[in-house]
């Protein structure tokens, strides 16, 4: 998800948003930041089984910009931008939305991982 608002919002901006320091909950998505964290804490034989899912983001792209406007990263950028980008940002993630919206709502492909470890 965090794709969803970090990339509208730097489109919007015209420039990369910076990520944040450290790991975000986002940074998961990644298989080989999963191991390092996994190798790191002493586990072996890490398997990534993909899970892909649709998710509902709200009845229509108001209902969703106000949810992703409640995200904490969606904050984060926004507070790193001026007034006029902020605003810019916010118009870019809506429009980014109204692309996603369908008669049952707004909607975006999601994906995930099951990850299995063992610790020795």
């Amino acid at each position: 998800m965090v794709s969803v608002d970090r990339e509208a919002l730097a489109v919007t901006v015209g420039s990369p948003v910076p990520a944040p320091e450290g790991l975000d909950p986002f940074s998961l998505a990644e298989p080989a930041i999963i191991r390092r964290v996994l190798d790191a804490a002493g586990f072996t034989d890490v398997t990534y089984t993909g899970v892909r899912r649709p998710i509902y983001f709200g009845r229509d792209a108001a209902a969703a910009l106000e949810w992703v406007g409640g995200f904490a990263c969606t904050k984060e950028v926004l507070d790193r931008l001026d007034r006029i980008g902020g605003e810019l940002a916010l118009e870019g993630l809506r429009e980014t939305l109204v692309a996603h919206a369908r008669g049952d709502g707004v909607w975006f492909d999601s994906r995930a991982w099951i990850v299995k470890a063992r610790r020795p």
